[in-house]
């Protein structure tokens, strides 16, 4: 018979053998989480944009969603491309951990031929949309020449290349705006001026140094409020909930001058589909949080949570759009 004393040494081997045996289960079980640390948002644009702003609102909500942290990357360039040709090439088991903003209209600035892309939509994996911004035409209150759209264009085909008009990079939604108007209504041409944020086009058309702006309703509704600048058209199907007096450039012209900012979510091309399905859930919890949906209506934007079939949609009447303007033929 086996003393107590006898028997201590084999307990403590299985005692130490159950310890490692918990310890090594716990190690598989935080290797099979997803995701299992930090996520990187990644924004193809400096900080302080639309983009920056809208996601900098988001990542708190996400992180409590996923229950890891979401870190802002911002990787600007190339009018998004910079970003954008990493994110196509980010790989699904290096790159898992990371979620990146794609907006259109811009991305389909790799229609342009001088571009000499070779990524297109299909090469992104979209998760869903997250919000959406249209455009909007303004100028400076009090300028007596224009205080209407229908004014400001029957100036601009009298004045051709006379009226200077401030709007982001080639290829932007403010500016693809602009190239349907120079496409499709004839003598109707600006001397555009390129500024790579909202506050430089601001500042431009408030200081006389441009005569018109093309922007976004979330960026410039403050301003209209408080009478530095009089909106002239919602580039939309609709007007803005925000601008509900302000009529839509179909309404004035009737041409369906649509020029939307819409920010989408994209993850690794092939990522494993119960990774891509955690954070597909989690976007859309976060999107539906209702303290997110307030923090986004103050800055006045939409939330836009569509995904699948609904999106796919969007992105392929967006591109017909886009092709049908072909805004790099127009004056730069």
């Amino acid at each position: 018979m086996f003393s107590v004393k006898k028997s201590q040494p084999i307990l403590s081997v299985l005692a130490g053998a159950l310890i490692v045996s918990g310890a090594l289960s716990s190690i598989a079980s935080a290797a099979d989480k997803f995701p299992n640390g930090p996520v990187q948002l990644v924004v193809p644009w400096k900080p302080g944009g639309g983009t920056d702003r809208s996601a900098r609102t988001f990542a708190p909500y996400l992180a409590k969603a996923l229950g890891v942290p979401v870190n802002i990357v911002n990787i600007s360039g190339g009018g998004g491309w910079v970003a954008w040709a990493q994110m196509a090439k980010w790989d699904a088991k290096k790159d898992d951990h990371k979620i990146g903003y794609v907006n259109i209209p811009h991305v389909f600035a790799y229609l342009d031929p001088k571009m000499k892309r070779k990524e297109n939509i299909n090469t992104f994996n979209f998760v869903s949309g997250a919000t959406v911004d249209p455009c909007i035409w303004a100028v400076r209150e009090g300028d007596e020449r224009f205080q209407t759209l229908k004014q400001f264009i029957d100036y601009v085909v009298k004045n051709p290349n006379k009226v200077i008009m401030s709007t982001t990079a080639v290829g932007s939604d403010d500016h693809q705006g602009i190239a349907y108007a120079e496409k499709f209504i004839k003598g109707f041409k600006v001397k555009k001026v390129y500024a790579n944020n909202d506050g430089k086009k601001i500042k431009e058309v408030l200081g006389n140094h441009t005569d018109a702006v093309a922007g976004n309703v979330g960026y410039y509704v403050k301003y209209m409020l408080e009478g530095k600048l009089r909106p002239l058209a919602v580039l939309d199907t609709q007007r803005s909930t925000y601008l509900p007096s302000v009529p839509t450039f179909f309404e004035v012209t009737g041409l369906k001058n649509i020029s939307v900012a819409g920010r989408t979510l994209v993850v690794a091309p092939g990522l494993d589909q119960k990774k891509y399905q955690v954070i597909a859930d989690a976007v859309k919890a976060a999107l539906a949080d209702a303290n997110y949906a307030v923090k986004e209506i103050k800055s006045h934007n939409g939330l836009w949570p569509v995904s699948g079939d609904k999106l796919k949609a969007t992105l392929t009447t967006t591109t017909e759009r886009v092709k049908k303007v072909k805004y790099w033929e127009q004056t730069p």
